[in-house]
């Protein structure tokens, strides 16, 4: 048998389109499409997964998180409160943070009791900053470390860590510091002596007021900084013989430089009381911790058996009598970092030199030494006698100690020197006399306002092995000699003689103003990294820094001080004698004009120009070609220059080695986007806090990276990333994007983004955004904070909600969507072929209904009646033409012909002669099933047809039956009567008219119509409407 086939219609196709999608993407990405759901960064591993959804303003813990996680981070965030079901599922948790999450209006974290008691494999727990009262109850068994910090616990007691006696570090710090209202964390007896385990212990910031007993013997971290112990007794750290750390900075502070509430300690001197033989029994203990304890004197007994010592540190002390004369020197051949900072004597008595104890020679392993703040005038060569042997020493930090005159030839006589710190001093370099420059006499105060990594202790590890505020690329390049923030005006080669050795020199922010000639640093032959930022450097001549024939990175950023001088020339023709020059940065100098055109290097790489008045050497037509002979320069920086628009000029004489190129935070409202074809290397484009409000389509295949952020952009063009076949990120977030629609992205095979940023934008959460859905179902792109920052703007009750939140099942329902659309198909589709069949063949279909309701009702007789006759025909007698028609077609038809013969009742033929004509009509109309009105033109005049009409009308109140025909023989009888109208709005059936064209087949049909008008009630055909009225009830 053949079969047919029926087109589907569009919306249909398309619906089905949408479901298969749907199908196919659930199943194939489905855990990876739920992992993107969720407000976390997920990182697989094998079997396990870690998820980070620190910061992301959560209220409570994400439900969807897989069961396989090992590490959660839930720190920063706004949850109120964890019950016994809150980690239920996530019983593979090794590593849980749950910090920060200490609400705005100071409400704590609310835990309740076994909350993390079904957590078997959890190792580390961390609930810093969550204004907690106590230890939360039944830990884990398994637990290693135990993060308390900054929390309210005011009391700790051995029970707190009963069932955790495998936990190796525990940190308490600031649970009663000076902000907060108690006296003191009262620590009990033998609270830790039961973990054997236990490594790590941090108690700093409790004002404690002794050092806390027993104390277990396996502890290699003991942390008791900045609490108010004023005495270390004899015994107080006996039993800690595998001590490796010890950190009691801060426990006496002096006062007078503190940053912080500050109390003197109540001893004899002020200072922190240490029995001489506090430390004997720690003969492992590597660092040690003594900074800001007001100490004035350091006994010898304090180290002799401390012999595994590498790091002490004894800033903020008072020990300037011990630097210069001080024995304890003698007992620490092992120490390899010393930091003896800011132990000045006090304001009266500042030194004019450097004294420093012979026995600083003893100190053989020494490789860094903090001498900052020691306050003296003068170095000479001398002063530095007992360190010159020490032939590990790389390091040496004597900055802030408003030194104003040397010879930086006197450090040259260092074996190993490589990193020499005087920055922070009082440097002229004026002139040269003797070898050593000549002295004066100051006797300046000062104040001490230096931005530290902390008040005591140096909290970075690189500062164990590195000068404070150093640049790491400045670093890499060799030795260091940092001569920054200094009083130095004018650079005198003769100097700065006798450190030919030096790779990276840091000269800024000095008040340098040299025209430089190229005679300036002809004594660093191997000098690589030179630092000139925040001067006031004149660039004028050619030759300047030519003798720095090594030099690869050159810092001439924060310059501007002669540059907004209007009338001076200004030239960067020296950047072409640089043959090794690699990185130059020219920012925030403010350059408008240049004497030269374009600038000229063969070796450049990249030039960081920001902060300059681009749009002003382009408005006036010139230097189109700046950065045209730069053959070699692969990363442009021209942000921060007030551009509206670049000249299309520009972007043929940029070098065609460009790979990144940045014009963010400018005033850019338009982009030649077609332009970019003229750099064929480019890969990164930071077009990033701008105007922009519009993306065109024509990316370059070679970009990877593009930044759009902080622009205008209101819509996307359709594919306007086809054929970007390189570009793996995308970041737009915070525009102005509304709508994205389904070929904003490309798809499956053509689609090569591996990250899209679209945060920050005003999103209308509507079904116009279903497409947008389901391309992120179906394809694998990381949407950073996908579930938290990319919010709804539209409509009002979806404000400020997640994409996510909203279920596109409101859009897509499989049921009710498909049985929508088949419905509303079906009906419409049958509308409009009734509407047509009714208009083509509106007599046939009538008739073939009605012959096909007449054969399918069974034929019965009809119930007899009292009427003498089936209708009352009244006419216009005097009408000849009606009368004729009446008598002789109307007559014939309904009497003679037929299967039944219906009786009528004829004004001309039945009335009784003499009777009076009210009562012949009264008859008629009574005794007659139907009265027929044939209505011709002068006909409605007559008296006697409305005294029939009101007559039909009393039989219709008193009977209940409607008994008017109205018979139209002329098409124009009464076409503007609104009772006519009225009345085939009612009763169509009772209403008839004489066919116009005269057709056998429409004769019929009328004569046909008319005896089943007469014969069938009129009751049945009016609308339920009206059917009581008829009724009379």
């Amino acid at each position: 048998m053949k079969e047919h086939w029926f087109p589907l219609s569009p919306a249909f196709q398309r619906l089905l389109f949408i479901l298969v999608l749907l199908c196919l993407s659930l199943s194939c990405s489905g855990r990876t499409w739920a992992q993107r759901k969720l407000p976390c960064d997920v990182i697989s591993l094998n079997q396990s997964e870690s998820f980070d959804c620190s910061d992301r303003k959560l209220l409570q813990i994400p439900q969807d998180i897989s069961r396989n996680a090992t590490r959660l981070d839930l720190s920063s965030n706004r949850i109120k409160k964890l019950s016994g079901t809150s980690f239920r599922n996530l019983r593979n948790l090794t590593r849980l943070d749950l910090s920060n999450n200490f609400h705005p209006q100071k409400h704590p974290l609310t835990i309740e009791n076994q909350t993390f008691s079904m957590l078997d494999q959890l190792k580390e727990l961390l609930l810093d900053s969550n204004g907690l009262s106590a230890v939360p109850s039944a830990l884990p068994s398994k637990l290693r470390f135990l993060s308390l910090k900054f929390n309210c616990i005011k009391t700790i007691r051995p029970n707190d860590f009963m069932h955790v006696r495998l936990l190796e570090t525990i940190h308490l710090i600031g649970n009663c510091d000076y902000e907060s209202v108690c006296n003191g964390l009262v620590i009990e007896n033998r609270t830790f002596s039961h973990l054997t385990n236990l490594a790590s212990l941090s108690l700093s910031n409790n004002r404690l007021i002794g050092v806390p007993q027993f104390l277990p013997q396996s502890l290699q971290q003991l942390k008791l900084k900045q609490n108010t112990i004023t005495h270390i007794h004899q015994h107080d750290l006996s039993g800690l013989t595998s001590l490796r750390l010890l950190g009691l900075s801060g426990n006496c502070p002096v006062c007078s430089n503190t940053l912080f509430f500050c109390s003197p300690c109540n001893t004899p001197n002020g200072a922190l009381q240490i029995h001489p033989y506090a430390f004997r029994k720690l003969s492992k203990l590597q660092e040690l911790r003594l900074s800001g304890n007001s100490l004035d004197h350091l006994q010898s007994s304090w180290f002799e058996n401390l012999t595994n010592l590498r790091y002490l540190y004894l800033s903020f002390n008072r020990l300037a009598g011990e630097i210069a004369n001080g024995d304890f020197l003698s007992v620490l051949p092992g120490v390899e970092v010393m930091d003896l900072s800011y132990n000045h004597p006090g304001q009266s008595s500042y030194s004019h030199n450097l004294k420093l104890s012979r026995n600083f020679s003893n100190l053989t392993s020494l490789k860094t030494l903090h001498l900052e703040n020691y306050v003296f005038s003068t170095l000479h060569e001398n002063d530095l006698n007992p360190l010159y042997n020490l032939s590990h020493l790389s390091v040496l930090n004597l900055g802030t100690n408003f030194i104003y005159q040397t010879n930086l030839s006197l450090f040259g006589m260092f074996h190993n020197l490589s990193s020499l710190g005087l920055s922070e001093n009082k440097f002229a370099f004026l002139s040269k006399k003797e070898g050593v420059l000549s002295t004066c006499g100051c006797s300046y105060g000062y104040e001490l306002n230096r931005d530290r990594f902390g008040p005591y202790v140096h909290k970075d590890r690189l500062y164990r092995q590195h000068l404070p505020n150093i640049k790491p690329k400045c670093i890499a390049y060799g030795p260091v000699l940092d001569l920054s923030r200094n009083n130095i005006f004018h650079i005198n080669p003769d100097m700065l003689q006798g450190l030919d050795n030096t790779a990276c020199l840091n000269l800024s922010s000095n008040s340098i103003g040299d025209m430089f000639n190229g005679s300036e640093f002809v004594h660093f032959p191997k000098l690589k990294y030179l630092d000139l930022s925040r001067n006031k450097i004149y660039l004028h001549y050619e030759h300047a820094f030519s003798e720095l024939t090594e030099l690869e990175v050159l810092d001439l950023s924060h310059n501007n001080h002669y540059f907004v001088v209007a009338g001076l020339n200004h030239s960067l023709a020296f950047m072409e004698n640089l043959s090794s020059l690699k990185v130059l940065n020219l920012s925030w100098n403010e350059i408008s004009t240049l004497t030269h055109n374009n600038i000229s290097s063969s070796s450049l790489q990249e030039l960081d120009f920001q902060g300059n008045r681009l749009d002003i050497m382009w408005k006036i037509c010139q230097n189109y070609e700046l950065f045209r002979a730069l053959q070699n320069l692969t990363s442009l920086d021209l942000s921060y220059n007030k551009l509206h628009r670049v000249p299309p000029e520009v972007y043929k004489h940029l070098p065609k080695t460009l790979r990144r190129l940045s014009l963010s935070k400018n005033r850019l409202k338009v982009f030649d986007w077609e332009r970019l074809t003229q750099l064929p290397h480019l890969e990164e484009l930071d077009l990033s806090k701008n105007k922009l409000e519009q993306v065109a389509c024509a990316l370059t295949s070679s970009l990877k990276f593009l930044d759009l952020r902080h622009n205008r952009i209101s819509q996307l063009a359709p594919g306007f990333l086809r054929g970007a076949r390189s570009l793996y990120v995308l970041d737009l977030s915070f525009n102005l994007l509304e709508l994205i629609n389904q070929t904003t992205f490309e798809s499956g095979a053509e689609n090569y983004l591996q990250q899209l940023s679209l945060q920050g934008n005003p999103l209308h959460c509507t079904c116009d955004l279903l497409d947008f859905h389901l391309w992120m179902r179906s394809n694998e792109v990381e949407l950073p904070l996908l579930a938290t920052e990319v919010t709804c703007d539209m409509p009002v009750e979806r404000w400020g909600k997640s994409v996510l939140s909203y279920d596109i099942e409101e859009c897509v329902n499989d049921e009710n969507a498909m049985t929508f659309c088949i419905i509303t198909s079906f009906l419409i589709i049958l509308t409009l072929l009734v509407s047509l069949t009714a208009h083509l063949f509106y007599w046939d279909l009538s008739y073939i209904l009605d012959y096909c309701g007449a054969k399918m009702k069974h034929h019965r007789r009809l119930v007899p009646t009292d009427f003498i006759y089936d209708a009352f025909v009244m006419y216009d007698t005097a009408d000849p033409l009606a009368s004729d028609w009446v008598l002789n077609h109307l007559r014939v038809e309904l009497e003679e012909r037929g299967e039944r013969a219906r009786s009528l009742c004829l004004e001309e033929r039945d009335w009784t002669l003499g009777m009076p004509v009210m009562d012949n009509l009264s008859n008629s109309v009574r005794q007659s099933r139907k009265t027929v009105f044939v209505l011709t033109d002068g006909f409605l005049l007559r008296g006697v047809v409305k005294m029939a009409a009101l007559l039909v009308q009393q039989r219709l109140v008193e009977e209940g039956v409607d008994s008017m025909v109205l018979l139209l023989l002329q098409p124009q009888v009464l076409q503007h009567s609104r009772i006519l109208h009225l009345r085939r709005r009612l009763c169509r059936r009772s209403v008839l008219e004489w066919p116009a064209d005269a057709s056998p087949a429409a004769q019929r049909w009328f004569w046909h119509h008319l005896k089943r008008t007469i014969r069938k009630d009129q009751i049945g055909t009016h609308t339920s409407l009206h059917s009581t009225y008829f009724t009379g009830r």
